[in-house]
């Protein structure tokens, strides 16, 4: 897996691991110091893509959290499908499911303020899930090429690394 795909989508606790949406988004806190004041982060739920419900626990008082409304995960780190889900051609996963996650960990890039470049992003998941590589490994290799190509900019030098990546 790469770095930049396991720090900001795989491994971020702001982001669903089984659908790559942001499930929690930064909120500021005032908190007096002394004489003055100074602002702590925290997380807090994304009211989009997230929900307050009532599921299945050991407890009464562990019954009510916070799931992902796109695919009901609670935690940040759950899975519920793995790589050969995708390969089955019986289970409605796929490539549309894939898409849907190459798009998805697009936003999440973007809306954590990472540069991408969204034509690169999209051509290199799409060429290594055609070579049958794990979902994770294709969204990382796409996440590296996508910052790659957004951090050289435009013109002739994205169409070089465009090629050079293509052999």
């Amino acid at each position: 897996m790469n770095d930049a795909y396991e720090e900001h989508l795989f491994d971020a606790s702001d982001v669903c691991r089984n659908c790559l949406r942001r499930i929690r988004v930064e909120r500021v806190d005032p908190v007096r110091s002394g004489m003055g004041v100074e602002y702590e982060s925290h997380m807090t739920r994304h009211d989009r893509h997230t929900e307050v419900d009532h599921g299945p626990a050991e407890s009464v008082t562990d019954q009510q959290g916070t799931f992902c409304t796109h695919c009901g995960t609670e935690s940040a780190f759950d899975r519920i499908w793995d790589d050969v889900d995708f390969a089955d051609p019986e289970l409605p996963l796929g490539e549309e499911r894939f898409r849907d996650l190459a798009k998805n960990a697009m936003r999440a890039l973007e809306a954590k303020g990472v540069s991408i470049d969204r034509h690169a992003f999209a051509t290199a998941a799409l060429s290594n899930w055609d070579d049958h590589r794990p979902v994770d490994e294709c969204l990382g290799a796409a996440t590296e090429h996508a910052i790659v190509v957004a951090a050289m900019g435009s013109g002739e030098q994205r169409r070089t690394v465009r090629a050079d990546y293509d052999e």
